[in-house]
């Protein structure tokens, strides 16, 4: 664990220069040690900031170590800057692996048992009510759009409303991949003038799993695609045995940061397996 937090503080550290962001001097907590502690709170103690500021003080990780109340000021303050750190991670994780199979899906968030839903205060609109087809269940919450590599890296998140389809998902996402790479995709992302798209644009080869009256539908692709695509399984897996049973959040903002905080803790692990 601590050789993890040792590798999650450098990078950190070292890729906010390359944004550029400078604390203030008078700060006596820097912005790589509030993202270090929240990564931490994520991989040992299911998000719970309390529990990681008492682990770093017993542990002596870093000269100061700020209250509960201003590290969760400090940690809202920077996290504008988390989404950007992720493009520098995976261009990171690219540079020490090679990579060219990616995975598309989505990971269900619900913030509330379904009978809760009706008096949910983090998310109050119908649009965050959601169905996942393999378990035949609502939830109400968000969906996790998920771009893992084959490695299990994730590279690229986005945060949706419940009701959201996965093809609209795609349509928000980046997709910013290498030359020549493959894309495995479930029945849900079938689009064949964005497939079109990308193989054009940058030569990505769309591997999707389709229904059986499918124009493009053709068995020995749909092989591959299914053996490709359960990377994300054990991805998604290996993601949710870091949430706790219920993430603890009292506003919308604070779940979502949560969760980020996972996703980091996550690829921290997988960096810290290698260097």
């Amino acid at each position: 664990m601590t050789w993890t937090i040792v590798v999650a503080y450098c990078i950190v550290d070292d890729l906010l220069k390359v944004l550029g962001h400078q604390d203030d001097p008078q700060s006596k907590t820097p912005a790589s040690v509030v993202l270090s502690i929240w990564i931490l709170a994520a991989l040992e103690h299911g998000g719970k900031h309390n529990k990681a500021l008492e682990r770093c003080e017993e542990l002596g990780l870093f000269s100061f170590i700020p209250s509960r109340s201003r590290f969760n000021r400090r940690l809202h303050a920077v996290s504008y800057l988390i989404p950007l750190l992720l493009p520098l991670f995976k261009t990171l994780w690219e540079q020490l692996q090679e990579v060219q199979e990616y995975v598309l899906d989505t990971l269900p968030l619900p913030v509330c048992e379904n009978i809760r839903a009706p008096r949910c205060r983090l998310a109050k609109d119908i649009s965050y009510r959601g169905y996942i087809p393999s378990k035949k269940v609502y939830f109400h919450g968000l969906k996790l759009h998920l771009l893992a590599a084959s490695n299990r890296f994730i590279c690229e998140v986005q945060f949706t409303p419940g009701s959201t389809a996965d093809l609209d998902g795609l349509y928000l996402m980046s997709l910013d991949l290498a030359q020549g790479s493959e894309l495995y995709l479930d029945r849900g992302y079938t689009d064949y003038l964005a497939e079109d798209d990308l193989k054009q644009a940058q030569a990505i080869h769309v591997r999707a799993i389709r229904k059986h009256n499918s124009k493009r539908y053709y068995q020995p692709s749909q092989f591959i695609a299914i053996l490709g695509r359960k990377i994300i399984e054990s991805v998604g897996s290996a993601l949710t045995e870091l949430f706790p049973k219920r993430i603890h959040a009292t506003t919308l903002q604070g779940f979502v940061l949560k969760v980020w905080g996972f996703v980091f803790a996550h690829n921290c692990k997988l960096l810290a397996r290698i260097l």
